[in-house]
């Protein structure tokens, strides 16, 4: 029987022989020597009673079983199918499973990496779900890349809500000092007269209970893009990327540059404006010239801009400023998105029949025919629901006494 020995690395190597090898060969690592010792005397069991080695074994090494998950990772970010959101999800990836092996990337694997997501790192199931789908599809590239490596993708066996805390990841949480953490869904919509206030500060209203106001940079640029994304359910960056060429005021559309397209596509869709929207922008314009080509806004041009990322993160944050400015709590920016498509949902003619119908509000909001989003961004308060009622009191109470 073969000895094993101690590389530099500290695990343990065992070469092992048998005519069938490719070289008459193998080498085997282990963590430890006990492990290797084991090993070597199942083999030894095999030989004498006559049966081949794995037929996995029997195949020249090409390489495929050292490959770490690093170089799989980086591929799929090289390949160009790799969505932009992605890459920052396959540089955290790489940095916590980056230096295994790939043949090591097994099923029982892939359960201790989610439930060491939930007990160590104590992320959310949604966080859980984009760093497996990260890893899945740049294993599923490798393998179409390297067909003649045979391999189960190992994230293609997880069962539904897998990324979910069971009971045990519950408990070994709070073991650890945690908590178990569920998917946080905002239904956030504008309370009775929290749209006022937000329009009030950025004017330029100041509480007297303040020392200073709000520094409004680019003067009434941020005011114009609340109301704009508040009247439209354009997304931040379609709204503060717009260029002037791309609003017609004598048309009332917004033709705006869809901001959820990659490899290369340029996707544009037509939004019309209301009349508060088209009064915004005219008192906007009207405070100053802006060529064709160029910004709408000017937050694409201030001072230390390295990109939209920059931009982006220095307007949520002036939106949050504005908000807890007057005590709005809770109120993220992309909520105002949820209660634009509200407002188209509810939206009714003179004749109190609705005035879009479902279909035009995926083709303003830019969901695919036929989309589920706008079911998820619907948040219709109770109160108005109830309010309905109460309106429609007497009918209902005929039509109940009836039945």
């Amino acid at each position: 029987m073969a000895k094993p020995r101690q590389k530099a690395s500290g695990k343990w190597e065992i070469g092992l022989r048998h005519p069938s090898l490719p070289q008459g060969r193998k080498y085997f690592t282990f963590d430890t020597e006990e492990e290797a010792v084991a090993y070597s005397q199942q083999w030894k069991l095999m030989k004498h009673a006559g049966l081949p080695p794995p037929r996995e074994l029997l195949e020249p090494d090409n390489g495929y079983g050292s490959t770490r998950l690093s170089r799989v990772l980086g591929e799929w970010e090289q390949s160009g199918y790799a969505a932009p959101s992605q890459i920052l999800t396959i540089s955290t990836v790489n940095k916590e499973v980056g230096t295994i092996k790939l043949m090591e990337a097994s099923y029982k694997w892939l359960q201790g990496y989610i439930q060491w997501l939930k007990v160590e790192k104590q992320l959310t199931p949604q966080s859980i779900r984009h760093r497996v789908q990260c890893l899945g599809r740049a294993i599923d590239e490798y393998l179409r890349n390297h067909p003649a490596l045979v391999m189960q993708n190992p994230t293609r066996l997880l069962p539904k809500g897998y990324s979910a805390y069971s009971d045990t990841d519950t408990k070994l949480a709070t073991a650890n000092g945690g908590e178990a953490k569920v998917n946080v869904q905002r239904d956030r919509r504008l309370r009775a007269g929290e749209e006022e206030k937000i329009l009030q500060v950025l004017s330029g209203y100041e509480r007297p209970d303040r020392a200073r106001g709000l520094q409004l940079q680019g003067g009434n640029a941020l005011l114009t893009l609340f109301s704009l994304i508040l009247g439209t359910g354009l997304r931040l960056k379609e709204a503060a990327t717009l260029k002037r060429s791309q609003i017609d005021m004598d048309a009332k559309i917004i033709r705006a540059q869809s901001s959820k397209q990659w490899r290369g596509k340029v996707a544009f869709r037509d939004v019309p404006m209301s009349p508060a929207v088209h009064r915004a922008l005219e008192a906007y314009l009207g405070t100053r010239s802006v060529l064709p080509a160029a910004w709408l806004f000017p937050f694409m041009e201030e001072e230390g801009v390295k990109g939209y990322r920059t931009v982006s993160s220095r307007l949520s944050g002036r939106f949050r400023i504005a908000f807890e400015y007057m005590e709005i709590m809770d109120l993220h920016e992309h909520d105002l998105r949820h209660e634009a498509t509200c407002r188209w949902l509810e939206m009714r003619d003179a004749g109190g029949n609705f005035l879009f119908r479902l279909e035009e509000v995926n083709r303003i909001m830019g969901w695919s025919p036929g989309s589920a989003m706008a079911h998820r961004y619907a948040s219709f308060r109770a109160e108005d629901m109830a309010a309905k009622l109460w309106q429609a009191g007497g009918g209902l109470a005929a039509a109940a006494g009836g039945a």
